[in-house]
């Protein structure tokens, strides 16, 4: 399988990178490297260093690669005062992953979401059917860019991860 991956030279997509190639599957990863590191990834890996912010460089490395899944796990969450890299990369960035997952015609999209979509939780572990409250940048950013994936009409998933410690 084609497996475009978005942020995956960062702690979770590197460890997805690692277990997919050794699965035998053909990799891309995009990643401005703000969080995450080149090194990380193996040789083997296609590797481009670039945002999702970058309409053109989104549009032209679909075209080139034409993935059957893409997983988005690039996010913006550094610094909780700048809304406006939060939604630039979140909201605007995963649209250009959408459409260009859709011109592509994939066959799944993974999307990496956060728990704090669901804000301040009433109980612990958090119930699928928990209300959408976010009350940070990231987290309504992000919940944002998940309803553009949800109403895209790609075979989408959405996983509302929670502290990523390692592998």
């Amino acid at each position: 399988m084609k497996i475009l991956i978005t942020g995956g030279a960062g702690c979770l997509g590197a460890s997805l990178v690692d277990r997919w190639l050794a699965a035998g599957h053909e990799l891309l990863v995009i990643d401005n490297l703000a969080t995450g590191y080149a090194e990380s990834l193996p040789d083997a890996v296609r590797f481009v260093q670039g945002s999702v912010t970058d309409d053109g460089l989104i549009q032209a490395e679909f075209s080139k690669f034409a993935p059957d899944c893409v997983v988005h796990s690039a996010a913006a969450y550094k610094d909780p005062n700048d809304w406006l890299e939060d939604a630039n990369t979140n909201v605007l960035g995963t649209i250009n992953v959408v459409n260009a997952a859709r011109e592509a015609q994939v066959k799944r999209f993974i999307n990496f979401q956060t728990a704090l979509c669901y804000g301040r939780p009433k109980s612990v572990p958090i119930p699928v059917d928990a209300p959408v409250a976010p009350f940070t940048s990231y987290g309504i950013s992000k919940t944002a860019g998940e309803q553009y994936v949800l109403m895209s009409g790609l075979p989408a998933v959405s996983l509302r991860l929670a502290n990523i410690t390692g592998p």
